[in-house]
């Protein structure tokens, strides 16, 4: 194990183990893995990085950076939740990575219980980070969530060396149940993934060269409302176009509505797309829309906002960090004439537009790229107490 961290890195007095405690599958090959790109940055500043996975099956990956290498471990795991999840074979591998730091994410999971008691026993720090605001909203599990924080939580809280919280609803989220200090840690954005782009004129290959484009990317589910930005569109002028990028269990629906009101032409469904796909798409678009009730960050906030597309959205934890009213974008309540009102001023106004798109992705080069994020990762390990 020793030969596999001096793959990663020369110095061993910093290897870190993030482990995501949750029980969902991520695709690291099409999703921009908040983890991996942390472990990414952390390795290009000397840290020896390895990142656990739930997985379908174990595997183990090397993923070569500059030079360096991250080691990935998917684990096998049985749930109840996501939340309530165990992963086979993690505590043998912690004690064969013997870690000199760990990075959990969530005190509401089982994991980071199980994780946090492992390392107490072995005097090895452990840093949480926090990105859920809420408790969930679901009846059946709610009541349960609660118990576990006020006990599991609690200790994985007590417990913990360092706490960093990806916005200010988390921290405010976190100090329900502990007094303890926390660090702003926002999440970064990988740029590396949109290194190999796909060049795409897409106004040319939807024949919409002449409209103004409005933008969604993501999972088409009841939190993230596809009904209602239909709404915005059916009250919106026939220049006007919003092109829908993923797939969910809404898709249906929305593409039912579409037919039913007759809005064929001013809501395009382009379905799952590549990530290479997507900065040419994001630069093709005058807007971009999320009206979400809930966002631990949204990782597509941040990829339009780099893409110098501003935004139009809810409040959420995610855009009360990266959104700044009137600069790149704005909070609004759910209101679609308030919302068809704003996307009208902001976009017949040429001169605020390119005003509002330059410096969206200024602010995101300046404090956002995982580069630069990564450093308050490093504060919040090398500075807690």
């Amino acid at each position: 194990m020793e030969k596999v961290w001096k793959q990663s890195n020369t110095d061993l007095s910093k290897k870190i183990v993030i482990v995501r405690t949750g029980g969902s599958i991520l695709n690291i090959d099409t999703y921009n893995c908040q983890e991996l790109g942390l472990a990414k940055a952390l390795a290009k500043k000397g840290w020896a990085a390895t990142l656990v996975l739930a997985g379908n099956k174990y595997e183990h990956r090397i993923i070569e950076v500059q030079g360096l290498y991250i080691n990935v471990y998917y684990l096998t795991f049985k749930a109840v939740n996501q939340a309530l999840s165990s992963f086979n074979g993690l505590i043998p591998l912690l004690e064969q990575l013997n870690p000199t730091h760990i990075q959990i994410h969530e005190f509401g999971m089982w994991m980071s219980f199980k994780v946090v008691h492992w390392a107490k026993k072995r005097n090895i720090p452990v840093y949480l980070i926090q990105g859920s605001y809420q408790t969930t909203r679901k009846p059946v599990f709610r009541q349960l969530e609660v118990m576990f924080n006020q006990t599991f939580g609690r200790y994985v809280l007590r417990n913990v060396s360092g706490i960093g919280c990806k916005s200010r609803m988390s921290s405010n989220y976190v100090s329900e149940y502990s007094t303890k200090k926390t660090i702003l840690t926002p999440i970064g954005l990988d740029v590396q993934r949109f290194s190999h782009s796909e060049q795409i004129d897409w106004r040319k290959k939807l024949s919409i060269e002449n409209k103004h484009v409005l933008l969604y990317v993501g999972i088409l589910e009841q939190r993230r409302n596809p009904q209602f930005l239909l709404d915005i569109v059916q009250k919106m002028p026939d220049d006007y176009v919003l092109l829908v990028v993923g797939g969910g269990p809404m898709e249906e629906d929305v593409k039912r509505c579409i037919v039913d009101r007759a809005l064929g032409n001013k809501c395009l469904m382009l379905g799952k797309l590549k990530q290479e796909q997507l900065p040419s798409l994001y630069k093709s678009a005058d807007l971009f829309l999320l009206a979400s009730d809930y966002e631990i960050y949204g990782m597509v906030l941040l990829e339009a906002l780099y893409f110098g597309l501003p935004v139009i959205t809810t409040l959420t934890a995610g855009s009360d960090i990266l959104i700044e009213q009137g600069k790149n974008g704005f909070i609004l309540d759910k209101d679609a004439k308030m919302w068809l009102e704003k996307i009208t001023e902001i976009v017949e106004n040429k001169q605020n537009l390119n005003r509002m798109k330059h410096y969206s992705s200024v602010q995101i080069e300046k404090y956002y790229t995982w580069e630069k994020a990564a450093d308050n990762f490093i504060n919040l390990y090398l500075n807690s107490q």
